[in-house]
């Protein structure tokens, strides 16, 4: 049988949705950090709470079930001549990558060794997951910023690269959700020497449109 036939099945008996009701789909929501200092990032997963999303975002509307099944944070480099065209051709960095975010990358490191924190109308969902579970260095990486050789892109093994499993959670437009990552201390990412970086948040899953 499907194994996503399976995963419905069960979200459908665990949770309480209609099995017809699901539809793979998934959210994603960003955090810039170019020239700040930050000691957390957070995450808006609710349409209504964001004025100007980026386009690569995809969030929640007010009347959307969402399901939980497998999260990622990951990087992109993003610049402030970046127009929605462009934006959509960034490709995501499961690591802090020397060819992507320049010479001045060490900063970044400082995103994998922080913690994700989740909490849903007050209830601690996570309360700290390291980031360290998301980081992937290719074994094939694109060229180095010190000028070393190697393949133009890097090697992705599967599509749910540096992607975590959850526990199938449902989550919805009206609740009040907490997403962040907590980096330890406060982090100079002036320090990326005229290079830009956004964290990214991405959950995989089942939308269930209309629900209320």
């Amino acid at each position: 049988m499907n194994s996503i036939i399976k995963e419905k099945r069960y979200i459908s008996e665990r949770i309480g949705v209609p099995y017809e009701s699901l539809s793979q789909s998934y959210l994603r929501s960003e955090f810039d950090l170019t020239n700040k200092t930050v000691s957390v990032a957070d995450f808006l997963l609710q349409r209504n709470k964001v004025q100007a999303p980026n386009v690569t975002e995809r969030l929640l509307d007010l009347n959307d079930d969402f399901v939980i099944t497998n999260f990622n944070v990951s990087l992109v480099n993003y610049n402030g001549a970046d127009t929605d065209l462009t934006k959509l051709t960034k490709t995501l960095q499961t690591y802090e990558s020397p060819a992507t975010f320049g010479n001045g990358y060490e900063p970044l490191k400082g995103v994998y060794n922080g913690d994700l924190s989740f909490t849903i109308d007050r209830t601690e969902f996570i309360p700290a997951f390291p980031c360290s579970a998301f980081r992937r260095v290719p074994l094939t990486q694109i060229n180095a910023a010190n000028g070393g050789t190697a393949p133009v892109q890097n090697a992705f093994t599967n599509g749910l690269q540096g992607f975590y499993p959850s526990e199938p959670t449902l989550i919805n437009g009206r609740q009040t959700i907490d997403l962040s990552i907590d980096l330890g201390a406060s982090i100079n990412f002036l320090a990326l020497q005229g290079a830009s970086a956004t964290v990214v948040f991405e959950a995989r899953g089942y939308l269930v449109t209309n629900a209320k």
